[in-house]
């Protein structure tokens, strides 16, 4: 079991210490849930079709591991939170310049699903509701603290820290080039960088975790490619690993 896991199971606010996630199982006596902004319902909820009972929890997809979670099986949603964590710390680490602080707003991103997943109308992906969360408890940090997310050690897992063979010491110098110039970034075109780039997400799921228009979403990541390619063209083959000059390439 992962660290975040294994916090978002030996911890939920209002209950005692070393109680499990299961002790706020969504179920139908439960009174009104409390549902984590940004999923709002204007039609009906279309959730996923059942999982097949013949398989193991292992093998369920993640939004059928959602949809037996929110009808009440914790150990569904343990296993989800031991197949998404790794990459919801990932995103949280580049975020927020602090590695305790994404993990504590992974546990709170994690225990806000679980408590609004009787409201989850399926009308994205889990995945894609969860980040969304994510995307919130990091505003909200960032509106308390207004941190200015520098830290290198959000990147830490982009590098191998074991030695290379010379043939690779490129690719290591661009990767550590990538990591400082994602953190000039805007947090908003970072946000829709990493989760376009590193993530997979599709421009319309974008949209929805971080609640802005697919256009804008668009704009954000033409920008931020274009300003990267700009500031990484010295780390380019055939070209001469320098700093680039503060003049090239201006933010996005």
């Amino acid at each position: 079991m992962n660290p975040i896991s294994a916090r978002v199971n030996s911890s939920d606010a209002g209950h005692s210490a070393g109680s499990q996630v299961s002790a706020a199982a969504p179920s139908a006596s439960r009174s009104s849930p409390r549902r984590p902004s940004g999923d709002r319902r204007t039609s009906a909820p279309n959730p996923a079709p059942p999982p097949d009972p013949s398989l193991s929890l292992n093998d369920f997809s993640e939004d059928e591991l959602a949809a037996a979670a929110a009808a009440g099986n914790a150990e569904a949603f343990s296993v989800l939170v031991e197949k998404l964590s790794p990459s919801l710390l990932r995103y949280l680490r580049r975020m927020v310049d602090d590695p305790q602080t994404a993990e504590d707003l992974a546990q709170d991103t994690l225990l806000d699903a679980w408590r609004g997943l009787p409201d989850f109308a399926f009308r994205s992906s889990f995945k894609t509701w969860m980040f969304g969360i994510a995307h919130r408890r990091t505003v909200d940090h960032w509106r308390r603290r207004r941190d200015v997310p520098t830290a290198d050690e959000r990147f830490a897992d982009l590098s191998d820290p074991r030695p290379l063979p010379a043939d690779e010491a490129m690719h290591t110098s661009l990767v550590e080039a990538l990591r400082r110039e994602l953190t000039t970034l805007p947090e908003t075109s970072r946000a829709v960088w990493w989760l376009r780039e590193a993530e997979g997400l599709s421009l319309t799921e974008i949209s929805r975790v971080l609640q802005i228009s697919v256009g804008s979403v668009r704009g954000h990541l033409q920008r931020s490619r274009r300003y990267l390619a700009t500031r990484l063209a010295p780390w380019r083959p055939g070209e001469s690993p320098t700093e680039p000059s503060t003049q090239r390439g201006g933010r996005p």
